[in-house]
């Protein structure tokens, strides 16, 4: 019943009261990370005719937004989160994903829209997950994320004044592959995306057969991150998910890349850099490996700041939300 009255309560509109919700974690996330954005609001929408078709996200506007000029915008997906009877709203409060990547920080600075959508939870996993329009029977059932996330761009095209070259998609783990999805289906929309610790392509189990993604009617500049040791997506690979490598190729042949990359190692050596560039209409496809970088997106202050509840040693030499939005920037629509 919790979950049925969850689903439904966006339907009043903007719900600032959820933003309040369970303040004591509420307390907690601005504790760790005091930069917390008090600008970023809860919006709902109905996307597709189907069943679950109610979707709501976050959206952040800078203040330097006046609609005078066309601005870009970043689709940022979150992970595979959990639901707990204990914080019923803390994943809509979308704080772990916004904090996470701190996205709201780089557009206030940069002058660019961010949205945070929500997925749809899924009674299989038991967590919210997205469906990436490609496996068959995929969950979460009768969800359409791939239409969702058409319907979203075309929303925020109608609200505000974007960029129509410069419109990008990022995420981490569930949200990279999905960020692979819509650099598939929505070539034709999106300029360039920024998977973090994801694949093109997954199986069920060793019974089922491969899925992967589409082959894209456009080209799409790529900006992949993956760490060696990612304890939960197997850097090459394994039963269950396609390895980094075959990932990465794909976009390669895709976008007509040159084959051979050029590399760059950090002094440390604990970055190393593919370049493929020379794609066609402008594109490139870019891979960071993080030796010995696990299962994170990499230069994330929050889960390693003193008092995190989540502290480990990640990965600090490079910053992923800087790097993706330099790539962004380089990379509109051609």
């Amino acid at each position: 019943m919790l979950l049925i009255t969850t689903c439904v309560v966006p339907v009043m509109g903007e719900v600032i009261a959820l933003k309040n919700e369970d303040k004591q974690i509420q307390k907690k996330a601005n504790d760790i990370n005091p930069v917390l954005s008090s600008t970023t609001h809860l919006k709902f929408m109905i996307a597709g005719k189907a069943l679950r078709a109610l979707r709501t996200y976050w959206l952040h506007v800078p203040p330097s937004y006046d609609r005078s000029e066309a601005v870009p915008l970043v689709i940022v997906l979150h992970g595979s989160t959990g639901f707990s009877l204990m914080a019923p709203f803390w994943f809509f409060r979308s704080s772990w994903i916004e904090e996470y990547t701190e996205f709201s920080i780089k557009a206030d600075q940069e002058g660019f829209i961010v949205v945070y959508p929500n997925a749809k939870y899924d009674f299989y996993t038991k967590g919210f997950d997205y469906n990436y329009g490609y496996v068959p029977n995929g969950a979460p059932k009768f969800v359409d994320d791939v239409g969702f996330l058409r319907a979203l761009i075309d929303k925020m095209k109608q609200d505000y004044n974007i960029n129509s070259s410069r419109i990008y998609v990022t995420g981490i783990s569930d949200g990279a592959f999905m960020t692979y999805s819509a650099g598939a289906y929505l070539s034709d929309t999106v300029a360039a995306i920024a998977p973090v610790a994801g694949m093109i392509g997954c199986r069920a189990s060793e019974n089922d057969t491969w899925s992967y993604i589409p082959t894209p009617a456009n080209p799409v500049s790529v900006i992949a991150f993956h760490g060696t040791n990612d304890s939960l997506l197997s850097y090459e690979g394994d039963s269950n998910v396609v390895s980094v490598n075959e990932s990465i190729a794909f976009w390669v042949e895709h976008n007509e890349c040159d084959p051979t990359p050029e590399i760059n190692i950090s002094e440390s050596g604990k970055i190393i850099r593919r370049t493929y560039a020379n794609g066609e209409n402008g594109t490139e496809v870019v891979l960071y490996t993080t030796v010995g970088g696990d299962h994170w997106w990499p230069g994330n202050p929050w889960i390693s700041r003193p008092g995190s509840p989540w502290l480990i040693d990640t990965i600090q030499e490079i910053s992923a939300t800087d790097l993706i939005w330099e790539f962004f920037q380089a990379h509109p629509k051609q």
